[in-house]
């Protein structure tokens, strides 16, 4: 491990946010602890301010992150416009289309279905503007030919369709039709911002991508054991695309639906066994196999992009597949550790009564 003076500035300031957080969190568990020895009534309203406190963090934590990552790559020469803006579009999109259904769920409730769906549509057009670019750009401007003939598009293709057709059908086959309200909303964007300052945490990067962050895809998670699963798959898509923007790794569109957007849409079927009350006595149960389904299926995302795109990168005696297979285990490590944290605060009978009372 290089010592802290060797480290660029972006790593020291996740490092010292790797510090800080877990500083914050191991205050905030003190003072929920000495809060249930003196006052149990009160824990519910330490929730409420534990949240905003790590909301506040967390967006300031992102800010901080983004434009100093921004700024680097820009000095680097690492951004891309005719690439990097029509991503920054589907981020600026998403978060206006939030507001707006912010408006529209406390203005006119009865009409956020009819606005959800027309969302869909207009978010449609920068994502589908991205793909076109990434296609035409990287195969034709950045990629070397000789290393771009090694990628399968077929593969890529097919794996891409087969997961977002089980995505959606699992979706929609066991995800219940609850209503949209402010509160889905509010949380929705809670959990993307805790999400994204997590995932700067890095406890360990590769160098062809991907990285086990300090728990970031666990905010995710609980938000789909809460709020279900069709909501859930909706927000993992949108902190895809984000993650697509923080650290951008794209070398085809349908790598990249499944190195983002997809492999983090599945996440959002963390809730899939409360959904169908199975295990409904059991939370924790219903939150780790849950959580294993939906873990799994982002692996398998990595996967095929691994074994369809990035077999170059397969290291000296191992072939695509072999490498894709052993590579891309880092997510089934931040799947664990998101599994452990989530597990231990489940566990505790107040943490879950008050899941279970903003799920209402």
């Amino acid at each position: 491990m290089l010592s802290f003076a060797k480290l660029s500035y972006i790593e020291k300031c996740g490092q010292i946010l790797l510090y800080f957080t877990v500083a914050l969190i191991l205050a905030l568990i003190a003072v929920g602890v000495i809060t249930r020895k003196l006052n149990r009534q009160k824990l519910t309203d330490f929730y409420k301010y534990a949240i905003g406190i790590l909301v506040g963090f967390s967006l300031c934590a992102s800010v901080i992150m983004v434009t100093l990552t921004l700024d680097d790559m820009i000095s680097n020469g690492e951004i891309i416009p005719k690439l990097f803006y029509p991503l920054l579009s589907c981020v600026i999109v998403a978060i206006l289309l939030f507001v707006g259904g912010l408006v529209v769920s406390m203005l006119k409730p009865q009409k956020i279905k009819a606005y959800a769906l027309i969302s869909l549509g207009i978010f449609a057009v920068p994502l589908i503007v991205s793909l076109v670019m990434i296609s035409l750009y990287y195969k034709n401007e950045i990629v070397p030919s000789n290393w771009y003939s090694n990628v399968s598009n077929l593969g890529l293709w097919l794996g891409a369709v087969a997961l977002v057709v089980a995505i959606v059908s699992l979706t929609l086959i066991f995800g219940k039709k609850n209503k949209s309200n402010t509160k889905s909303i509010v949380y929705a964007a809670v959990c993307v911002a805790l999400s994204f300052a997590l995932s700067y945490i890095r406890l360990f990067r590769l160098p062809q991508g991907g990285s086990v962050t300090l728990v970031s895809v666990l905010p995710l998670m609980i938000y789909s054991y809460m709020f279900g699963i069709r909501k859930g798959v909706a927000t993992g898509l949108i902190y895809g695309i984000l993650q697509a923007v923080q650290d951008p790794w794209i070398i085809h569109p349908a790598q990249f639906l499944l190195d983002y957007p997809v492999a983090f849409a599945s996440i959002g079927l963390s809730g899939i066994l409360k959904e169908v009350n199975l295990f409904s006595k059991k939370p924790v149960l219903n939150f780790i196999i849950g959580g294993i389904m939906g873990g799994l299926l982002r692996y398998i995302c990595h996967v095929i992009s691994g074994i369809f795109a990035f077999s170059s990168y397969a290291k000296a005696g191992y072939g695509a597949v072999a490498w894709g297979f052993l590579y891309n285990t880092f997510s089934l490590v931040d799947l664990a550790l998101a599994l452990v944290a989530g597990s231990i605060m489940l566990g505790t009978k107040y943490f879950s009564n008050f899941v279970d009372k903003i799920a209402e």
